[in-house]
């Protein structure tokens, strides 16, 4: 698995599922009461409303991942000095493994940072605001 490969799955498999609607939506038997009156008052709002609540949703979404990814590559602190180091490697089925961040390995001459590869990803403040 590339970088690149790495961050199109986490965008996937957890910023897709996390922006949708559906994430807003009360599920189960006995919902939590926050969630039931969140999807009342969304489910009353005119469309172009709708629209921007979840622009804002994929605003923080991307947010939160970029602020992840920075961490990972160790672009935000984290703890105190002296720092440590973050690594994240992808195990392949083969036994190779594969570094997924920068943090500490100088082989990765040609690694780009997660967190500026997410922004290639996913950048939600350039994309037309609706309504």
């Amino acid at each position: 698995m590339t970088q690149e490969e790495f961050v199109a799955v986490i965008k996937q498999v957890v910023f897709d599922p996390a922006v949708s609607e559906r994430v807003l939506e009360p599920a189960g038997p006995k919902p939590h009461q926050v969630l039931v009156r969140m999807w009342d008052w969304y489910t009353g709002l005119p469309g172009p409303d709708k629209a921007m609540v979840r622009h804002v949703m994929r605003i923080a979404g991307y947010g939160a991942i970029f602020g992840f990814f920075a961490a990972l590559d160790g672009s935000a602190v984290i703890d105190d000095p002296p720092h440590g180091q973050l690594r994240l490697t992808y195990l392949d089925p083969d036994g190779s493994e594969v570094p997924l961040n920068l943090t500490g390995q100088a082989s990765l001459h040609e690694a780009d940072e997660l967190h500026a590869l997410w922004t290639g990803e996913v950048f939600p403040y350039t994309e037309p605001l609706p309504g």
